[in-house]
């Protein structure tokens, strides 16, 4: 009796990398070596905003077991949107700026490391996150992060012209660019009954930010709980030192003046600030956070050993 070949679907963002012929080159190239390893591909090309999230949905729809998601970390929070709740195993080749959520994972970047751990089909599963806009109903689900003032405003103003040429450097180019002017809001975060003024938040469900920064160094994906950063400060020279403390090993420090930590399942936040989730400017206040009950299974190398913060008030 033959056994029954794996079939997983591709939904690659042509734009990717570099784009254009080498990113076709290099897709064609990763579907040779999935299919040496007994693995048929069906490839998806997304062409528009959206396309991640319709292509994903089908997917789902049409009984697919495992999708393999090949962009930065936009095209993964895009495709999430159409496998939340289901029974979709996710993959990822990266292929972005930043890839923050590979990095978490410990995913390899080289199409043959990619081709190998997804043959393996060793999964983890991980909790995501989910902004919801209380007057419109919308729902945006996220893996890594949401944020809420100056790194909305430096994610608005970052040119993407620049940000393909230069990759991360964008950010850093546009962040310490915009700190100059910046006029901080002040909005509010309630968590747990208590209310905190606040000119920056971060709601992390992952350990890095961006890139090597770690602003939320106790959130981990396979808990379904939020670690929340809530800085309440005009200074530009106290966020300078949060992001010099975040570039540290072992990330942004609890005792900090002016910086908050709380872990929570559930948070909101009121005001006039801006809101970016997992690297795209989204949503308007008010908007309630919570964590999805049923794990997404994400197809990723086994968990290594983590020190854990375990220091935190815990709210829920």
């Amino acid at each position: 009796m033959t056994e029954k070949k794996r079939t997983i679907r591709l939904i690659s963002n042509p734009n990717a990398g570099r784009g254009g012929r080498r990113r076709a080159a290099e897709v064609a190239r990763f579907c040779e070596l999935l299919g040496a390893r007994g693995i048929e591909v069906e490839t998806l090309t997304t062409n528009a905003p959206g396309d991640a999230t319709r292509l994903a949905a089908e997917a789902a729809h049409d009984g697919v077991r495992e999708v393999i998601v090949s962009g930065g970390d936009g095209t993964i929070n895009e495709a999430l949107q159409g496998l939340v709740g289901g029974r979709v195993r996710l993959g990822i080749w990266p292929a972005g700026t930043a890839n923050v959520l590979a990095r978490e994972l410990r995913l390899p970047f080289d199409a043959v490391g990619a081709a190998d751990v997804i043959a393996r089909g060793r999964t983890r599963r991980i909790y995501a996150g989910c902004a919801t806009e209380e007057v419109s109903g919308a729902r945006r689900y996220f893996f890594l992060m949401a944020g809420i003032g100056l790194d909305a405003s430096v994610v608005e103003r970052v040119r993407p012209r620049l940000k393909r040429r230069v990759g991360e450097g964008a950010f850093w180019v546009s962040g310490l660019g915009h700190l100059v002017s910046w006029q901080p809001i002040v909005f509010s975060v309630e968590v747990g009954g208590r209310i905190y003024p606040a000119t920056f938040a971060a709601f992390g469900r992952a350990a890095h930010y961006g890139g090597d920064i770690s602003v939320t160094p106790g959130a981990r994906l396979d808990e379904p709980e939020f670690e929340i950063c809530i800085v309440n400060s005009h200074s530009r020279l106290r966020f300078l030192q949060l992001l010099a403390h975040g570039l540290r090993r072992n990330g942004v420090r609890r005792e900090m003046p002016g910086v908050r930590y709380v872990r929570a399942t559930r948070a909101r936040a009121t005001g006039e600030a801006r809101m970016q989730i997992d690297g795209e400017l989204t949503g308007r206040l008010p908007v309630t956070f919570g964590i999805e009950p049923v794990p997404v299974e994400v197809i990723a190398p086994p968990q290594e050993a983590r020190d854990g913060w375990r220091g935190y008030q815990r709210l829920r």
